[in-house]
């Protein structure tokens, strides 16, 4: 007697439609113009992340876990330009914007992370040292120091928390010649 094994393997893709027999992806909601959303997502206070990507309402903003940095960023960026015109040297950047310059640096309003700076400089010292300060009421709570290479310095992974009621400076540093037009721009998430 013989026996035979046969082993098979079944790929299944699965693709939900709602409002639609037809998806074109993992999840469609077809919507037509009725006046109600086409998703609710409900609100929660203190979800557990656990993978990159999970969405969650917390609050009255969206965000997205970011499984790298462990914590729950907004899916919005808010963008700082610091900046200073002219041949400089230890100095605070200015807080670039619509309500003009100031050396105060910027106000947090909510606990936030840094997850991205860039500066670039026109001339001048093109290793140039730079700083990113955090204060509160009471002074001085941190810093962190970077260097320009060939005039530039990006940044993608930064992680640093920064919290409610601080304010985040900009300084060119001191050490070797000035440093010309430097820009800084930093990018910050609100972080829950």
């Amino acid at each position: 007697m013989t026996l035979f094994l046969c082993l098979s393997t079944n790929i299944m893709l699965c693709q939900v439609g709602v409002g639609t027999t037809n998806p074109t992806s993992e999840l469609e909601i077809e919507t037509s113009n009725t006046g109600i959303p086409a998703l609710e997502i409900n609100p929660q206070t203190a979800p557990v992340g656990t993978a990159d990507g999970q969405l969650s309402v917390i609050g009255d903003k969206l965000y997205m876990y970011d499984l790298t940095r462990a914590k729950w960023l907004s899916i919005e960026s808010t963008t700082l330009l610091y900046g200073r015109t002219g041949s400089r040297t230890n100095e605070v950047l200015r807080l670039m914007g619509n309500f003009g310059n100031q050396n105060s640096g910027a106000f947090i309003p909510m606990d936030a992370t840094i997850v991205h700076i860039s500066a670039r400089a026109r001339g001048g010292n093109s290793t140039k040292q730079f700083s990113l300060e955090i204060r509160n009421g009471a002074g001085f709570v941190s810093s962190t120091i970077y260097n320009l290479a060939a005039s530039e310095y990006i940044n993608t992974a930064l992680n640093i928390d920064i919290n409610a009621g601080e304010y985040l400076i900009a300084r060119i540093g001191s050490a070797g010649g000035n440093v010309t037009d430097l820009i800084l721009t930093v990018w910050l998430k609100w972080r829950q």
